[in-house]
């Protein structure tokens, strides 16, 4: 059985294409229910982040599987085939493996060594099998990725003093506006980006933040264990954004949140950083004489400040990935082999 990944992400695709392939549980499940049990898809995984959307697969027929996958993106997101099959990188098998390896222990993210993507992996493995959507295969090959992630910054410097995506978010607002941590923040979603931006913005002494999140339970824990943070309700949130002079903005949606007229009539500076995928902004905000809009395409700037000073770390994380490939083959081949010493009864 050949194991496929089809990746689309930060480097291949435009932002505008990147949000259009990105998948909520709602995708997830349209996919999966869609392609598995069908003769070319046996087992399946999605991961899906601000910056990349990766499909992993096992199938007896790859060529064809990456078809209908085509096929299937197309008629969900509209995106013509002809434009993914120069978006997409395909990778089969030894590549497939290693390509994932990387991917759990940062070496292809847009900062290197950043801890996010483990936990996105992680998430995007629970809900397929949960799903039923994997079985022995998949679900060793995510152990194994998984726990090279872990081995990877525990045992290198790898993600020593690593910004994350959210991290990097701080790091643009400190540069439009330095007096930012003396000045009113809303944050707006309750996701990881934003718990651990919180954590950062507390850490760093602002003491006027507000937050607003859907499900307000959600923000109350928050407020709880974050000192200085206010809370308003999500419904009123538009109403109040002249109040404050940065919003940080990180929900799922599948349509900007934030628009022109939501903001056309505040008369002071605003730094908006929009780290949805799809964008939470809408594009044109940046327009506004009183806007400074900043998104995930802008932050990789600042995030190749960092890369240079991890480059020395990359050779131990590669050793790490060939041993747990090493591994991986060991396993599947006594699995193969034990499978071929069944009695021919067990095949009746």
């Amino acid at each position: 059985m050949m194991i496929v990944v089809l990746s689309i992400d930060f480097k291949t695709a435009p932002i505008a294409l990147l949000e259009k392939v990105s998948c909520n549980k709602d995708d997830m499940t349209h996919y999966l229910s869609t392609l598995l049990g069908t003769l070319f898809f046996d087992e399946m995984v999605i991961i899906s982040t601000c910056n990349r959307t990766e499909w992993v697969f096992t199938s007896p027929h790859p060529q064809k599987a990456v078809s209908i996958l085509h096929q299937k993106i197309h008629a969900l997101t509209g995106i013509a085939t002809s434009i993914l099959s120069t978006i997409t990188t395909l990778y089969h098998h030894n590549s497939a493996l290693r390509h994932l390896h990387e991917l759990a222990c940062g070496l292809k993210s847009m900062v290197i060594g950043e801890s996010e993507i483990l936990t996105q992996i992680k998430q995007g493995h629970a809900f397929c099998m949960e799903f039923g959507a994997t079985r022995a295969h998949l679900n060793k090959v995510f152990q194994s990725i998984i726990a090279t992630g872990k081995e990877a910054r525990t045992k290198t410097q790898i993600s020593a003093g690593a910004h994350s995506i959210s991290s990097i978010g701080i790091e643009a607002i400190k540069q439009h506006n330095p007096n930012f941590l003396n000045e009113p923040m809303l944050l707006i979603g309750s996701g990881m980006m934003i718990q651990r931006a919180l954590v950062k913005l507390s850490a760093m002494g602002h003491s006027q933040l507000t937050i607003a999140n859907r499900t307000m339970s959600r923000v109350d824990t928050l407020a709880e264990t974050i000192p200085h943070i206010q809370v308003i309700p999500f419904a009123t949130v538009r109403h109040q954004f002249h109040q404050f002079r940065t919003l940080y903005i990180a929900i799922s949606s599948k349509e900007p949140f934030i628009r022109c007229c939501d903001i056309g009539h505040i008369d002071h500076a605003l730094t908006i950083i929009d780290l949805g995928i799809p964008r939470n902004v809408s594009p044109d905000c940046g327009t506004l004489a009183s806007v400074t809009l900043v998104g995930v395409a802008e932050l990789e700037a600042i995030s190749n400040q960092t890369i240079q000073t991890r480059k020395n770390d990359i050779e131990p994380v590669m050793r790490f990935i060939d041993n747990a490939i090493s591994e991986l083959h060991r396993w599947d081949h006594y699995r193969s082999e034990k499978k071929l010493c069944q009695p021919l009864s067990q095949y009746a």
